[in-house]
């Protein structure tokens, strides 16, 4: 009993949360569309077919055994998306429903929905900020869960923020965010948690338009079904927006975090986190950004429930003609584990995985309502725990018309 009260508590919240905004939205006056604005409500239609060549993540091992591991699979989807100016406010959001079917795997055949939803307000010159909600609801990726059973992942984000520039060259910072990860499953219960992330800050704004700032965050993490895994977290980050020259821009976001557990104390960390994305605009049609980081970031793998995250990344834009734009991305990314081993034998502290991805992609838009989209990715992950080891490849091809 004591689960299923937790479970439609989460889904109440959540559901509360989306309609408290839907219905704040709904309560403004509706602008017909205008022919300089655009339209206040686009409804849209998108269709994919989608390919992987080891759909379930499961090492080379098994894979030379002969074991049927690729899949294709549909993606049918119909949304709403909404952008509205009122006077320095502005509404977006965009709803959506879809349904995934599979040819092999087909106990995985699902049906999600999406929605996200933004308020960004200002009063006067000096107050400015955000309010929204961000809820999904669909399969759990099969990066976290390699099993032939179907998972469904329920998340909601609910979060609002201000700044006020009391000073034409200063201004203070406070943000709130609540999280919440769910699952049908009885066996990733002890993954479900919610997060409350409070934030507060300073930055000092130059003339140039250059920022420098300082973030402190606390972070409380609880896990229901699993106790032991609650966390507090706390961190002091400096971060600076440089626009170094008209053509390139640096944003750095670092400083120190430390994580406890109350239940669990020995399992404490401390580290130091950082961020540094440039940002390069080549050319009139390409862009280059260049990231790297140093985080602890979470992980649903139920061997662990944290890792420390190292890792860079080089992503590309060109616009090869006025309707045609080609991207790519490559990354690489060490994940030093640590937490509860559910393996037996094996001390999570041992374990890292390499991960490692790249992706090809090109758009085409015959008409500005009409969207077509073809990508191709290699995936691997070397892991010191042989089992958890694999590499894949895949491709899609989809379709999208706003009407």
């Amino acid at each position: 009993m004591h689960e299923r009260a937790v479970l439609a508590r989460r889904k109440e919240v959540g559901l509360r949360s989306a309609l408290l905004l839907l219905a704040t939205m709904a309560s403004l006056p509706v602008f017909a569309a205008d022919p300089v604005s655009g339209d206040t409500f686009t409804p849209y239609a998108s269709y994919g077919i989608y390919y992987d060549s080891n759909l379930l993540r499961q090492s080379d091992i098994v894979r030379q055994s002969g074991a049927q591991l690729s899949d294709r699979w549909t993606r049918a989807a119909v949304g709403i998306r909404m952008d509205k100016d009122i006077g320095r406010q502005k509404l977006t959001a965009d709803a959506s429903v879809y349904r995934a079917d599979y040819d092999r795997f087909n106990q995985f055949n699902n049906t999600g929905k999406d929605l996200i939803a933004n308020w960004k307000w200002a009063l006067g010159n000096q107050f400015s900020g955000n309010a929204g909600v961000n809820y999904a609801e669909g399969l759990t990726s099969f990066d976290d869960f390699r099993s032939l059973q179907r998972s469904i992942q329920t998340q909601t984000k609910t979060y609002v923020d201000g700044s006020w520039r009391f000073h034409p060259s200063w201004a203070l910072n406070a943000a709130y965010s609540h999280y919440d990860l769910g699952y049908d499953l009885e066996i990733q219960k002890p993954s479900e948690r919610t997060l409350d992330i409070t934030d507060v800050g300073v930055d000092y704004l130059a003339r140039s338009g250059n920022k420098v700032g300082m973030v402190l965050r606390h972070i409380e993490g609880d896990y229901t079904y699993a106790d032991i895994n609650s966390y507090t977290q706390n961190e002091v980050k400096a971060k600076v927006d440089w626009q170094v020259t008209g053509k390139t821009m640096l944003q750095f976001l670092g400083g120190y975090s430390k994580r406890e557990y109350a239940i669990n104390p020995q399992r404490d960390s401390g580290v130091p986190s950082a961020r540094l994305t440039a940002y390069w605009k080549a050319t009139n049609k390409t862009a280059v950004s260049l990231a790297a980081w140093r985080e602890l970031g979470a992980t649903d793998n139920l061997a662990a429930n944290y890792a420390r995250n190292q890792g860079v990344s080089l992503a590309s834009t060109w616009d090869a003609t006025s309707k045609i734009s080609v991207d790519g991305l490559v990354m690489t990314e060490r994940r030093s584990y640590n937490g509860v081993s559910v393996v037996q034998g094996l001390d999570p502290l041992n374990r890292s995985d390499d991960y490692r991805n790249a992706l090809l992609g090109v758009t085409y838009k015959p008409t500005s309502h009409w969207r077509i989209r073809a990508a191709v990715f290699r995936t691997t992950l070397d892991s010191n725990i042989p089992s958890a080891s694999y590499s894949t490849d895949g491709a899609h091809i989809s379709t999208r018309y706003e009407f």
